[in-house]
C-alpha cells in the first residue's frame, strides 16, 4: 500500500484522529512519531495536532457536519472561532443552528456569526466516482479495447494512478464496498480508505467493517470512515453468537441510555443474527 501517494487524511482530520487514537501505545507513542509513519500519505504534524484539536471539540458543532463532512480548511476555521469565541459560546451557536440543507461553508459561516452565503453546488462527475471508472477499464479489457492500465489510461486521457486507485477500492472484500453507496463514493473517499488500509491492514479494516454492517441506519462515507479508523463504536445494540458443540446461543446487549434511534425490532434482530452466525462459520473454516 505504499504507494498510494496524496493527502487524503489531511483533508480528513476526524478520520486522522480516530486514526490517531486507534494507533497510539502500538503504532506510536505520540503525533510526532505518528506523523513520521504516516508521512506517505500526506500527513504531518500541524495534521495531526489539528486534528485532535477538532475532534475534542463539543459534540454539537462536531454533529453540524455529519453529513457534509469536515476537511481541512473546514477545521482551521472551526478552530479559529473556538479560539476567538471559547468553547462554551461555540456550543451555544452550534445548538442554535439547524443543519437541515446547509453546505458546511454556510455552517462554518453561521458558527462565526456571519450571514450564510448559499454556494453554487456542484455534483462528483460521475465519470471520476472509482466504481464508474473501475468498470469502464474492466470493460475494455473484455473487449480488446485495451490490454494493459497504462494503454487505457493513455487511451482515454485518464491519471494512471487514479486509475490504479479505482481499480484497488473495487477489489476491496465486499463487507467494506457495500458500506458506502457507490454513486456518492468519490476518489478523494477511497484515498482515505486506502491510507487507513494501508496504516491499519485489511484485516482490523475488514474487522471494523463487519462491526458497523451489524449496525442498522443510514451513514454518510465521512462516517463510515470515521468508523473504519477506529471511531465511536457506541452502537445501540451488539450481538454476539457462541457454538459449543451443536448448541448456538445468541446474545443481544444493549446499552443502558437512551438510544440515537428506536431499537430495532424482530427483523432486525434476525438480520444481525445471520450477520454474526455467517461471521463464526467463516471463522471456524479458517
Amino acid at each position: 500500500m505504499d504507494s498510494y501517494v496524496g493527502k487524503p487524511l489531511p483533508r480528513n482530520p476526524l478520520a486522522l484522529a480516530a486514526l490517531y487514537k486507534e494507533g497510539l501505545g502500538r503504532l506510536w507513542q505520540n503525533q510526532k512519531q505518528a506523523a513520521d509513519a504516516l508521512t506517505r500519505f500526506g500527513v504531518k504534524r500541524e495534521d495531526v495536532n489539528r486534528a485532535l484539536r477538532l475532534s475534542s471539540m463539543p459534540t454539537d458543532a462536531l454533529m453540524l457536519f455529519a453529513d457534509c463532512g469536515i476537511n481541512g480548511r473546514t477545521a482551521r476555521e472551526l478552530i479559529r472561532i473556538e479560539r476567538a469565541i471559547g468553547r462554551a459560546a461555540l456550543e451555544e451557536r452550534a445548538q442554535a443552528i439547524a443543519k437541515e440543507g446547509k453546505s458546511r461553508t454556510e455552517l462554518v459561516q453561521m458558527l462565526d456569526d456571519q450571514s450564510p452565503v448559499p454556494p453554487k453546488r456542484r455534483r462528483t462527475p460521475q465519470v471520476d466516482l472509482p466504481s464508474i471508472r473501475a468498470q469502464q477499464y474492466v470493460n475494455g479489457i473484455a473487449t480488446n479495447k485495451w490490454s494493459t492500465m497504462t494503454e487505457a489510461a493513455k487511451t482515454e486521457g485518464w491519471g494512471k494512478e487514479m486509475l490504479f486507485k479505482s481499480t484497488m477500492l473495487a477489489g476491496l472484500p465486499p463487507v467494506i464496498t457495500s458500506l458506502f453507496e457507490q454513486k456518492r463514493f468519490s476518489l478523494r473517499n477511497g484515498e482515505t480508505l486506502l491510507a487507513l488500509i494501508g496504516t491499519l491492514g485489511i484485516s482490523k479494516v475488514t474487522q471494523n467493517a463487519r462491526k458497523l454492517a451489524e449496525q442498522p441506519g443510514r451513514r454518510s462515507s465521512e462516517q463510515i470512515l470515521n468508523y473504519l479508523a477506529g471511531g465511536p463504536a457506541d452502537a445501540d445494540c451488539k450481538v454476539k453468537v457462541q457454538l459449543v458443540g451443536d448448541k448456538v446461543t445468541f446474545s443481544f446487549s444493549f446499552k443502558a441510555r437512551a438510544t440515537r434511534r428506536d431499537l430495532v425490532d424482530v427483523d432486525q434482530l434476525q438480520s444481525l443474527a445471520s450477520f454474526a452466525l455467517g461471521n463464526l462459520v467463516e471463522l471456524g473454516r479458517r
